[in-house]
């Protein structure tokens, strides 16, 4: 029975290993190239809109969100391998405990480190979850600062209401005024196109490619169109209230 333990607990110990090399291996790749997808092009009712100036972006910050925002991915991946080999390492403590308790001939003091191997094991696995679990809350709080929302968020309307929040710092009252605009610009159609004057996107941007001020992909992101849209109405009117109140006295914004 001593001969059988001591060939499980090897076991564990090199499964263990194994998995810390596949860990160490995760973190081997930084640089990820992500093609931009081609144009789709759709109609919309025509509406009114005021050219603005050309708004540069800041591409060094938005790289550094970026990039604090893969890491914090690849953090969260090591440490999930790491919860899956300790859980695994647990399971086949356990199983030797079981293991033991079917020999009846087997001494309390070997049953004693047994079951001290298992309590560690198992604290190791708890451990290991909770750093999984606290990486991957860190990656999801860094996507939701590069980006502005949730990560996994369809929904058009919600990614505009939670980037206004997390962006802008605006509230529900703002929003409000945003949807009021964009229901009338383009009924939330990132692909909405006005046939007259070429404008394009959720807020109607004339020409669309000023929205590359804030990424490439201008075309089909609904928070690219987003950010810019909020952008131009705080930089020409104030707010995004304000820019309703200006339309409502002159008939667009």
């Amino acid at each position: 029975m001593r001969r059988t333990l001591r060939h499980g607990l090897v076991g564990v110990a090199a499964a263990a290993l194994t998995v810390a090399a596949g860990v160490t291996a995760l973190g081997s790749s930084d640089d990820v190239t992500v093609a931009a997808p081609p144009p789709v092009t759709s109609t919309a009712p025509p509406g009114e809109f005021v050219p603005v100036a050309y708004v540069p972006a800041d591409p060094v910050a938005d790289a550094e969100r970026a990039a604090t925002a893969a890491r914090d991915d690849e953090e969260a991946e090591r440490a999930r391998v790491a919860a899956v080999a300790a859980e695994t390492a647990y399971q086949r403590a356990l199983s030797l405990g079981e293991q033991g308790d079917a020999i009846d001939k087997q001494s309390a003091e070997n049953k004693a480190a047994i079951k001290a191997r298992i309590a560690a094991a198992k604290a190791r696995a708890e451990a290991a979850e909770a750093e999984a679990a606290a990486a991957q809350e860190r990656a999801r709080k860094a996507a939701i600062a590069n980006q502005g929302y949730t990560p996994g968020t369809t929904d058009v309307r919600e990614i505009a209401r939670q980037i206004l929040a997390n962006k802008f710092s605006y509230g529900d009252d703002e929003f409000s005024c945003f949807d009021w605009i964009i229901k009338r610009e383009s009924n939330w159609n990132v692909h909405a196109t006005n046939p007259g004057s070429g404008a394009y996107g959720l807020p109607q941007s004339l020409p669309g490619d000023k929205m590359a001020s804030v990424a490439s992909d201008w075309r089909d992101n609904p928070a690219t169109q987003i950010i810019w849209g909020v952008s131009y109405m705080k930089s020409r009117y104030g707010s995004p209230c304000d820019a309703k109140a200006h339309w409502e006295r002159a008939g667009n914004y």
